[in-house]
């Protein structure tokens, strides 16, 4: 009887066995014999840092293909260097330039003030050569007042005497008196600065004209 029951429990003992072992279905069968390699890594594992998981070598070799041809830089990468310079007047006074009163600045005061009343007195060469004589000797301030002027009006017709400044209480402004054939003319003369030239603001008749 006892051999009995010890051929029974060895018969169940090596059924069992041979069931923990048998290979699972859908899945390779293990080899218990197979020596297992502790610094073996899976294929795009997330200690794969040559090839992170999701990103193929052929990926990444475009990627960086992609980024040489559009000229962009990356991240982390140095901005774009800018080799042009902007081009600037060098002709062009860097700031004001002082306006002084001297010898000089009065002499051109009065011509200015002369080359005005004798452009705007120059009456008989028709109306259009009459304006292209005068507008380059006014302010762009004056030039649409006296544009309306009808040169057939304009009683003056020459200069008779000699200039003279009468005001030059600041140094960006002047007024020259010039005597013509109908009495004398006051010109308001204006500058931007000391390397400016003088322009006429106003061309006054004589009072009582």
């Amino acid at each position: 009887m006892k051999r009995t029951v010890i051929v029974v429990l060895t018969v169940v003992v090596l059924a069992i066995g041979t069931w923990v072992g048998w290979p699972r279905e859908g899945g390779p069968a293990a080899d218990p014999t197979a020596e297992v390699n502790p610094n073996a890594v899976a294929p795009g594992g997330q200690d794969d840092f040559g090839n992170p998981e999701g990103t193929s070598a052929g990926s990444a070799e475009d990627a960086a293909a992609t980024e040489e041809v559009d000229q962009q830089p990356g991240a982390g990468d140095p901005a774009v260097e800018v080799t042009g310079e902007p081009e600037f007047d060098e002709a062009a006074p860097a700031e004001p330039v002082e306006a002084k009163w001297n010898d000089g600045v009065r002499q051109a005061a009065r011509d200015a003030a002369v080359a005005t009343v004798s452009a705007f007195a120059a009456t008989a060469q028709g109306e259009d050569a009459w304006w292209d004589g005068l507008k380059p000797l006014l302010t762009p301030q004056a030039q649409p007042v006296y544009q309306d002027v009808d040169p057939r009006l304009v009683p003056v017709t020459e200069v008779t005497g000699d200039p003279e400044l009468t005001d030059e209480t600041s140094t960006l402004l002047a007024e020259v008196a010039v005597p013509t054939d109908v009495g004398a003319y006051t010109v308001l003369l204006t500058r931007a600065d000391g390397a400016a030239p003088w322009l006429a603001e106003q061309i006054r008749p004589p009072e009582g004209s």
